[in-house]
């Protein structure tokens, strides 16, 4: 009795053991905060991902272990096999008492070692359907994988109502299956950071005197990977349309410039040689950049949700997106900024123009979409569903 009381008591002091998997250094961004989070309720918190500086960081910032697995964001057979192996080492090493793997990478090699962890609760973090831009053999492959990544996976948390939808109606999600916490976003607005007080005026204010740009100036803005499927090449087309007729427009890209999906050759001389457009890369503020903005542009193809969108919104900047499952979701059209059909060049510069031309619609707009975003998408809205869902896969 004496030594079965002994191990009860060792058992409660063992804190469970929550594993984040992100397959990319720079969606260390897509989880800040959540790890301190869930300290704060006492779990053990460990993240695996690919190596980079910003991930290190986060670990470093959120005081939690991180694991380094190197994941290849193209199939790459040899390369998943070998990731596929560091996962199961992985998990028979630290036997996790949750998992949640959210990018379409980890998800499919996470929920695929199930068969070896069938006791261990997975979850897939649903940010967007990768197979929506592709085509061929290659949108049939990603296709399966991400099928698979749902029906293995304990729950799913898709990040926006018309994302959980859109992949119920593609099949790739059973009715029934998916669960949204708030009205969206997978990780939530930091509304402390992101808010459009003095301080981050001065930053901004001090980005633009860097960049030559003035205060009559204005700013159009994204925040992203510099890729085709991000409608950078859109957004410039309809940039230049609009800077023809109004020579005090800028427009600042803030992103990794990827060859995955690469923006044109064409296009991306004409970036780097236009002296109104400014490609900044990374950057490890964003709230200075979304300061400095007056209008900001989510222009994907696809996107699950778009948290780029909210923090801007929050920065009571005017936002415009396309009318995309996931995307739609972070804007209220003619409230807090505007829809915008997908790949719509025509369309999008008449949406800029309406925001050049009456400031006052601008500013009212943008501070509307800072009062939503802190009312339905701040990161403890959907931290508390997050700590709730894993309490209860964890009991079970």
């Amino acid at each position: 009795m004496v030594r079965h009381l002994f191990f009860l008591e060792e058992s409660m002091k063992r804190k469970n053991k929550i594993v984040i998997a992100i397959s990319d250094s720079f969606c260390a961004n897509f989880i800040r905060g959540q790890a301190t989070f869930l300290k704060s309720k006492g779990y053990e918190v460990v993240i695996v991902s690919a190596p980079g500086t910003e991930v290190e960081k986060l670990a470093l910032d959120e005081k939690v272990r991180l694991e380094i697995i190197e994941f290849s964001r193209e199939i790459s057979i040899l390369k998943d096999l070998k990731s596929l192996y560091a996962v199961i080492k992985f998990l028979k090493k630290e036997k996790p008492d949750l998992v949640n793997a959210g990018n379409p990478k980890t998800g499919f090699l996470f929920m695929l070692s199930r068969f070896l962890f069938p006791k261990t609760p997975m979850v897939f973090t649903l940010r967007g359907l990768r197979s929506d831009t592709l085509k061929g053999l290659k949108k049939k492959i990603v296709r399966i994988t991400e099928k698979i990544s749902c029906s293995f996976s304990s729950e799913v948390i898709v990040i926006s109502p018309t994302l959980r939808e859109h992949a119920i109606k593609t099949g790739i999600l059973k009715e029934g299956k998916g669960v949204v916490f708030g009205k969206g976003s997978s990780n939530g607005v930091d509304v402390d950071k992101f808010i459009l007080n003095e301080e981050n005026k001065h930053l901004g204010n001090n980005l633009r005197h860097s960049l030559g740009i003035s205060e009559e100036d204005i700013v159009i803005g994204h925040v992203g990977r510099i890729t085709k499927d991000k409608g950078v090449e859109e957004l410039y087309k309809a940039f230049k349309v609009c800077a023809s007729l109004n020579d005090k427009l800028k427009l600042i890209l803030v992103g990794p410039v990827e060859d995955g999906d690469p923006i044109s050759n064409e296009v991306r001389e004409s970036i780097l040689n236009d002296s109104s457009v400014f490609l900044l890369g990374k950057k490890a503020n964003v709230a200075e950049v979304y300061a400095a903005y007056n209008i900001f542009v989510l222009f994907s193809y696809r996107e699950g949700f778009g948290n780029v969108a909210l923090e801007a919104a929050a920065m009571s900047k005017p936002v415009i997106v396309s009318d995309i499952p996931g995307a739609k979701d972070t804007v209220e059209h003619m409230s807090s900024g505007m829809h915008v059909a997908s790949k719509n060049v025509e369309e999008l510069t008449k949406a800029l123009q309406f925001y050049i031309d009456n400031s006052e619609i601008r500013i009212k707009h943008g501070e509307y979409g800072a009062v939503r975003a802190r009312e339905y998408f701040s990161s403890e809205v959907i931290w508390n569903g997050q700590y709730e869902l894993y309490k209860n896969l964890i009991s079970e």
